[in-house]
């Protein structure tokens, strides 16, 4: 029923939408549709739109396509790169890209290692965070700031992370609130577009911030001459005991901060032209300062107490009127009525048969998030 009701297919600029098997779950199936669709459609750009599980699988789409075929996408080998936090670091620390100190944690003795070479070190006052390398829904309890001194509660709080090559943890220096994110998109190592704002765990409204709006786009533009990047990321950001503003991690694929973006005249180059290079600053696809977007009926239900504000924006009133829905425009007003009025209604229906617990609607994507939820 999902499938049925997904908001997007009654957009009036889809003119075919297909089902396809989940690449992490029936991956040759999935690869075979892809293909099938590719030659009964004559398609020649691919521009992917996945959950964090999933992007992977696009990223290396294309060593199984045609030639002529393009995928709006980092390769597998950058993309699994970028998604490593401790990698990541790496190539920000090559690039003298000021960055979180960062740690790989294979195993429980990578991590008795460093903090016994730390207790030589004098105290610098950093503590840390244990969090999975790649992207764990399931992993983002039990935080826990290291070191304590409780040394055996330390030790066993290590190894119950059960950290493994397949399986690869970080030790993270801790940073401070508030988060900060920005998206970027990149064409043959040029940075193409680029949207800068205050961030959440559960972020559904969007504006361009200004502090440090130009660091952080210098930031992004070294980081893709730094990788010669071809695709779209964002970075997650925080400041340093020292007020310096550093990545912590990165999402190699695309953000629904892309909404903030629409309008501007070169919007359609930097997606589909693959020598689209900016002249200049202004040629870089960004927002206007008096962009506000948001999902209306996730700020309606904030408004009447459905689930709490602790971890996303809670709007007054007031402020609703300085912006709008992300979902509605008036060219093109089906996936905005279709997402409230039919994806979200058959997907309680369905949580309503099976009598499963879930915590909140996502109005962004059309889902119902779960404990452990992608």
């Amino acid at each position: 029923m999902n499938s049925l009701f997904c908001h997007t297919r009654f957009t009036t600029y889809a003119s075919k939408h297909y089902v396809l098997p989940r690449p992490t779950v029936k991956p040759e199936e999935w690869q075979k549709k892809i293909l099938e669709i590719v030659k009964e459609q004559n398609i020649d750009l691919i521009i992917p739109c996945t959950a964090p599980v999933e992007s992977s699988a696009y990223a290396h789409l294309r060593d199984v396509l045609p030639e002529n075929v393009r995928v709006f996408a980092f390769d597998g080998k950058t993309s699994d790169i970028l998604d490593h936090k401790y990698t990541f670091n790496q190539v920000l620390a090559k690039g003298n890209i000021p960055c979180p100190e960062t740690a790989d944690m294979t195993c429980y003795e990578d991590a008795a290692e460093f903090f016994k070479k730390r207790e030589s070190m004098p105290d610098d006052g950093k503590t840390f965070i244990v969090k999975p390398a790649v992207y764990d829904p399931k992993a983002r309890t039990e935080i826990l700031f290291l070191p304590i001194d409780d040394k055996k509660k330390q030790k066993e709080y290590l190894k119950s992370r059960n950290a493994t090559p397949k399986v690869p943890y970080v030790i993270q220096e801790v940073l401070s609130a508030p988060e900060y994110g920005s998206y970027a998109i990149y064409s043959n190592g040029c940075l193409t577009g680029f949207e800068y704002f205050e961030s959440a765990a559960s972020c559904l409204v969007y504006r361009q911030c200004g502090k440090q709006y130009d660091q952080v786009r210098k930031l992004c533009q070294d980081l893709g001459r730094e990788m010669n990047l071809t695709g779209q990321l964002t970075l997650d950001l925080m400041h340093k005991a020292s007020g310096e503003l550093v990545p912590i991690e990165c999402n190699p694929r695309i953000h629904s901060a892309v909404c903030t973006l629409e309008g501007h005249r070169n919007m359609g180059a930097m997606f589909t032209d693959p020598n689209h290079a900016p002249a200049c600053n202004e040629d870089i696809v960004s927002s206007q300062p008096e962009t506000f977007k948001y999902w209306l009926l996730d700020q309606v239900f904030l408004m009447f107490g459905f689930w709490k504000a602790k971890n996303c924006f809670k709007l007054n009133v007031s402020e609703l009127f300085q912006g709008n829905d992300a979902l509605l425009h008036g060219d093109d007003p089906m996936p905005f009525l279709a997402m409230y009025l039919l994806q979200i209604p058959s997907l309680l229906v369905l949580e309503l048969i099976s009598g499963t617990e879930w915590l909140k609607i996502d109005f962004c994507i059309g889902k119902i998030v779960k404990e452990g939820g992608d």
